[in-house]
């Protein structure tokens, strides 16, 4: 028996030798990786960066867009880092003609993670080795480019990641840039992207920018439309669109080719609209703001200013005052499509209003402000026809809107945490603790409040004859 079992002993040890090898290299499942990734993007980036996921380049748009959704899933949760809202970065992705599961060169996610205003932008791939894939993640710094860190991990071949890459969604999986339906009442439909008939008028000369907005200030006529093209990324001074004399001049600036972002070059105002003057900011174009600034993107003294589809306003963080990305003294906002994130004010992250201001179409998201993350509204009137205000911040009241003169809600969506956690504009303390009755989405007064999310049938209506003075959600 002795013998036997000495015999035996060397094939036992070898055995267990390599059965404990095998268990050691177990390749891990797509939750397991997509967890483990999460973590890793936590450990080296500071509390509450702003974080965009742009893309996960792999054989199949179904994978990759699973894998975005679980990851930002994963990374609110963790509640380190703050996301960039998903409707913001799909209406991006479509104007810029982008895949999430295609390759896209580090220049360009820095790019989009600028017109998004995120600090930080996470991408990744897919590998093929055979027997199983290689998922990486890595992190990348918008402001230097520099790689903060890369996440490798083995995933096995199994049947879900098979399923993935067949190119099928889950039933239960939407579409990317989608909010999950809660509700019939919470449901967030994507803004859709519409295309404005182009709008014609006199080409303005010049090599530059710049060099187009003298020869206009010099040469504007009354009752004269003209056109501002932009074929590059420029640099330039504050601005201000002021013709004496004039009355009824519009002036219009988009971008060719493709989205032409235009940065401000110093402190300041980018562009000032006093009145006599139509200022529309036209498809293809981004306004970039900088951290530290001392002005808003666009101020609006007495003329009128509209947002069309394809353009953007973002990345303008000021250091005090109103409105990081537009600013209404007096005169006409129309947001007609279009987005505005990532700016930051005192009073009104995304919009400051004392003026008439309406949005027809468009997104207002991941901006922050002690008071309205979204939008402030103190005097004139606010229309709400359309369009999507989400994923922006508080400090002290309302996440999504601030206000305390009439508005008109008749459609349109107006997220709020209560009842959307990953999408939901939210207040919360410079700590990153969410505090309650402070209105997340809408706060007029203790007493009149909207906490959870308000879809395109609630109808918020309110001040003069317009409708309820009673409670929401108090």
């Amino acid at each position: 028996m002795r013998k036997s079992m000495k015999k035996f002993l060397p094939i036992l040890i070898l055995f267990f030798l390599l059965t404990g090898t095998l268990s050691a290299q177990q390749l891990a499942t797509i939750d397991e990786v997509i967890k483990s990734a999460a973590r890793g993007v936590e450990e080296v980036l500071p509390q509450r960066t702003l974080v965009a996921v742009i893309n996960f380049a792999s054989p199949a748009e179904a994978f990759s867009d699973y894998v975005i959704e679980e990851l930002t899933g994963e990374l609110v949760m963790g509640r380190k880092v703050t996301i960039v809202d998903r409707r913001s970065l799909a209406l991006i992705r479509q104007e810029l003609n982008l895949q999430m599961s295609g390759d896209v060169s580090d220049e360009s996610a820095q790019a989009i993670g600028r017109m998004l205003g995120a600090q930080s932008i996470v991408s990744g791939s897919l590998t093929d080795m055979g027997t199983s894939y290689r998922f990486r993640v890595r992190v990348i710094d918008v402001e230097t480019a520099a790689i903060r860190t890369q996440v490798s991990l083995n995933l096995q071949k199994d049947a879900q990641v098979t399923f993935l890459l067949s190119g099928n969604l889950p039933s239960t999986q939407a579409p990317a840039g989608t909010a999950p339906t809660t509700s019939p009442t919470t449901a967030q439909p994507t803004t859709p992207i519409t295309t404005t008939p182009l709008i014609e008028g006199t080409l303005v000369p010049g090599n530059s920018l710049s060099d187009k907005l003298i020869w206009l200030q010099r040469s504007a006529e009354s009752h004269n439309t003209y056109i501002l093209e932009v074929s590059a990324n420029e640099n330039i001074a504050p601005h201000t669109f002021e013709f004496r004399g004039g009355i009824n001049i519009t002036v219009v600036l988009r971008g060719i080719g493709a989205n032409r972002i235009i940065r401000l070059r110093s402190n300041g105002t980018m562009f000032t609209v006093n009145s006599n003057v139509i200022f529309i900011l036209d498809n293809n174009i981004t306004l970039q703001g900088h951290n530290g600034n001392n002005g808003t993107m666009v101020y609006v003294n007495g003329g009128i200013f509209k947002m069309n589809a394809g353009s953007a306003i973002t990345g303008n963080t000021r250091s005090s005052g109103e409105g990081g990305g537009v600013c209404v003294n007096s005169g006409t906002f129309e947001m007609n499509g279009g987005t505005i994130s990532g700016n930051a004010a005192s009073l009104g992250g995304g919009v400051f209003n004392k003026g008439t201001f309406s949005i027809s179409d468009g997104i207002i998201s991941g901006n922050t402000a002690n008071r309205g993350g979204g939008v402030f509204h103190y005097g004139g009137t606010f229309t709400m026809r359309s369009g999507t205000i989400s994923g922006n911040t508080a400090r002290e009241y309302g996440g999504g809107v601030w206000m305390d003169e009439p508005f008109a809600k008749n459609n349109g969506t107006i997220t709020g945490y209560t009842s959307d956690q990953t999408n939901g504009n939210v207040v919360k303390d410079t700590d990153g603790y969410i505090l309650a009755r402070r209105g997340h989405a809408v706060w007029i007064s203790e007493n009149l409040r909207k906490e959870t999310t308000a879809g395109p049938m609630d109808n918020l209506s309110y001040g003069g004859t317009r409708g309820t003075t009673g409670s929401w959600d108090n």
